[in-house]
Parts: C-alpha cells; sequence; structure tokens
C-alpha cells in the first residue's frame, strides 16, 4: 500500500468500515511510514476526542416581538467554558472536513468513464451535476466511505 492509498482509506478507517480485506495492508502501512502514521495518530485523537464531549443541553427558546431569546436551559444555565467547548468542538468537526475535502481535491483522479451512470434529474439541473459527481466519485473509490464520496462529489460541482 502506498500513501495515497492510505488516504483513500482513512476515513474508512476512523469511521470502523475497513474491509478484512483492507486492514492489514492498512495497518502495516502506518506501522512502517511515519507521516501517514502521524496523520492517523492526530485523525484518531479528534475524533475520539469529538466522541468524548458531553451530550449538548436543551435550551429554551421564546419568542419576543420579532426576535428569539434563548433562555436558560432546562438543565441549568450553560456556562460560558460550555459554549467555548461546544464552539471548538465546532471549529474542529469543520476542519476535519475542510481537510478531507482538500484532500479529495488534490488527490489524482483515474480517467472514469461516466457511460454507466444512469441520469434521473432534468439533464443541465443543479441536482443532475450532484447525481453525476456522486455517481463519479463511487465509480472513483467504490470502497471508500460514503462520507469521502460526498465530499468528493460537493468538491467536484464546485468546479
Amino acid at each position: 500500500m502506498n500513501c495515497e492509498d492510505f488516504q483513500m482509506l482513512l476515513a474508512d478507517s476512523l469511521g470502523g468500515e475497513l474491509s478484512d480485506a483492507q486492514r492489514p495492508a492498512f495497518e502495516a502501512h502506518v506501522a512502517e511510514c511515519s507521516q501517514c502514521r502521524r496523520e492517523y495518530e492526530s485523525m484518531r485523537e479528534t475524533v475520539s476526542s469529538l466522541l468524548s464531549l458531553p451530550e449538548p443541553q436543551p435550551v429554551r427558546v421564546r419568542r419576543v416581538g420579532g426576535r428569539l431569546i434563548l433562555g436558560e436551559s432546562t438543565r441549568g444555565a450553560m456556562t460560558s467554558f460550555s459554549y467555548g467547548l461546544l464552539r471548538y468542538a465546532a471549529g474542529l468537526v469543520i476542519a476535519f472536513t475542510a481537510g478531507y475535502a482538500l484532500r479529495a481535491a488534490l488527490t489524482p483522479r483515474n480517467a472514469v468513464p461516466r457511460v454507466g451512470v444512469v441520469q434521473v434529474a432534468e439533464a443541465g439541473s443543479k441536482r443532475d451535476t450532484l447525481q453525476s459527481a456522486i455517481a463519479g466519485a463511487h465509480l472513483r473509490n467504490p470502497a471508500g466511505s460514503d462520507l469521502a464520496k460526498c465530499l468528493s462529489a460537493m468538491y467536484d460541482t464546485r468546479r
């Protein structure tokens, strides 16, 4: 396995979606490549940090005139620390998603004929473009996770 193959399987590994056939090659590459090992460890720590965050507390919302007012939560007031923690977690999620979108943009694409794609939407519509992009992402990497395919397709439609 090379570093490019590792990148394609990283999201699957973090999501626990690697197949039994892919897992030994992926783990062997992580063991031998220091750059990929650092990236894997960093992403694994990020995901575990996000998973260990406390569940958000419900907040009472009331309307005053034309404005919505957030009241105290039903389980007690959220502290400024909690709001900071939520902002930090949201920033991590955005950075994680942007990193995968950037990786998808920088990954060389193999020439995949799109003749096998079934067109459902009206030709030329935005929906048609998105469906084509998702089908193309699947054809380029059928073993990839749905998240990786969607990010790749979103990047393709922005070009």
